[in-house]
């Protein structure tokens, strides 16, 4: 079965991401120069929001290992 490029694009794209995050970063990508042509300032304070909305769905979508603190407790605690 042969794929598009356009599809190949899209699933290479972040790699196993969601779809739906995906779709959010192209969003903040299209709205920013938008915004800045408006005004500069609040696009500022855009990409400031975006960032860490960014963040912090990156943490949904790949979750740390609950290990790392349990694993330098030994260490931590001398």
């Amino acid at each position: 079965m042969e794929i598009s490029y356009g599809r190949a694009l899209w699933r290479n794209f972040l790699g196993q991401s969601p779809d739906w995050y995906k779709l959010l970063l192209l969003i903040f990508l299209v709205i920013n120069p938008l915004v800045f042509l408006i005004n500069p300032f609040v696009a500022g304070w855009l990409l400031v929001v975006e960032f860490i909305f960014t963040l912090a769905m990156a943490l949904k979508c790949y979750p740390l290992i609950p290990a790392g603190c349990w694993l330098l407790r030994p260490y931590l605690s001398a």
